[in-house]
């Protein structure tokens, strides 16, 4: 099949959570990487498996005990736990229920359906264009294997085919469709059937090259890999994956930052000027912002000692004990941005009586701090009625605002300036 087009890899990319502006000059190979980097982190690939090669078939196999393949292979987080109340509430669909709109979520269904008729002691299909039959691909489960109580992983063999060379895929649906009486298909778009196939390869690049599932006699064309659960990036994830999506006016590989807020990055001196007079009353505002320097916590004092762990609505609900730390106020967090300004969230009341810290912490959770009301009264009210006063959004309880690292356990931000961008995370 033909690679994924550069509009395809963008729709990808988006359909993920990972929006990259369509007028940009980023490369495909690098949109290609982005997408390869984006389906790992959606199966918890390095997670799941931080040992590489990955040899399946040295696993046990997936047990009842576990509970069913389909429950296992489910995924989700709180937005889209949110969205599904608000539709039901709404008398409405799932807004995930419609399919061939959202290429992920299809995506992620057919691995439901693949993961259903396991269940039901089916194990093959055929994933099939629904609309004009130009390609499919026929997939063999050849086992599905325990790689720890909450992930299964399904070890496939699969073959790709297209209305150029139909016969050999035709004849293996038809020998099984006769001994079985029936078909198993899974409808797929061809956009779909490019974005698994892209999946199967990434997969196949970290198995076991002794891993060598046995082919049946009409199989000799067919491809082995494997697939695990698939679920909506994470929150650290769309951080990571939304960053540095190039020069701000044109896209290309960013080399330099305005000297003068550290808040926009451009490829070099020909986009700056360009982007100056739409830039300008941004940088002027950050220049001429009220910052407050702010001495920070790793943890409420009264929460030290105790394992503790944090959690949004982009984060995963089966990774959420992965996140259990304990954390002190003896060790400063990194410093990832160096002398760089950076965006932060600053939010109300978390781990502790209502009103009495500000949490804070950077897209890529590399720095999660704490702001105590005892630490500074008089700064904390500050603080406080910026995110409740005249400017408040997000229900009065959090804003967003550039800061600055200035020493290892303080914070310059810059109070009353915000962010013009539109906030993902």
């Amino acid at each position: 099949m033909a690679r994924l087009t550069r509009n395809e890899l963008l729709s990808a990319l988006a359909s993920m959570g990972v929006e990259i502006p369509s007028h940009t000059k980023l490369g495909d190979d690098a949109l290609d990487k982005r997408l390869r980097q984006a389906l790992g982190c959606a199966e918890s690939l390095s997670r799941v498996l931080p040992d590489t090669p990955f040899d399946p078939l040295t696993l046990p196999q997936w047990l009842s005990r576990n509970g069913s393949v389909y429950e296992a292979t489910r995924r989700g987080n709180m937005q889209e736990a949110i969205m599904n109340t608000a539709a039901e509430m709404r008398g409405q669909q799932s807004p995930f229920a419609e399919l061939y709109k959202n290429v992920f979520v299809d995506l992620r269904q057919t691995l439901l359906g693949i993961s259903q008729m396991w269940d039901n002691g089916v194990h093959w299909c055929v994933i099939q264009d629904h609309v004009a039959d130009e390609s499919a691909i026929n997939l063999r489960i050849f086992g599905v294997y325990e790689v720890n109580s909450k992930t299964p992983a399904f070890v496939v063999l699969y073959q790709h085919a297209t209305r150029e060379n139909p016969m050999p895929a035709l004849q293996w649906l038809q020998a099984r469709a006769s001994r079985d009486q029936r078909i198993q298909k899974i409808n797929a778009t061809v956009f779909e059937q490019k974005l698994l196939l892209k999946l199967l390869a990434i997969n196949a690049k970290v198995m076991s090259s002794d891993l060598a599932p046995s082919k049946e006699s009409d199989e000799t064309g067919f491809k082995a890999s494997f697939l695990l659960p698939l679920g909506p990036l994470d929150y650290e994830d769309l951080g990571k994956l939304n960053s540095d999506t190039g020069c701000v006016l044109c896209g290309s590989k960013t080399a330099s930052r305005c000297s003068q807020c550290q808040s926009v990055s451009y490829c070099g001196q020909e986009c700056q000027r360009a982007d100056w007079p739409s830039h300008k009353q941004t940088c002027r505002s950050l220049k001429g912002g009220t910052w407050r320097t702010l001495r920070f916590h790793n943890i409420p004092p009264a929460m030290e000692g105790m394992f503790y762990t944090s959690v949004n609505r982009f984060n995963l609900h089966q990774a959420a004990t992965d996140r259990i730390r304990k954390p002190d106020n003896s060790t400063p967090p990194p410093n990832l941005h160096g002398e760089k300004v950076f965006l932060v969230k600053l939010q109300l009341g978390v781990g502790g009586p209502a009103g009495s810290n500000l949490m804070i912490y950077d897209r890529q959770r590399s720095c999660e701090v704490y702001f105590m009301r005892e630490t500074d009264p008089r700064l904390f009210l500050e603080f406080k009625a910026e995110v409740e006063g005249p400017r408040r959004k997000y229900g009065g309880i959090k804003m967003y605002r550039w800061a600055k690292r200035i020493s290892d356990w303080e914070l310059s931000v810059c109070l009353d300036r915000e962010p013009l961008n539109e906030i993902k995370w």
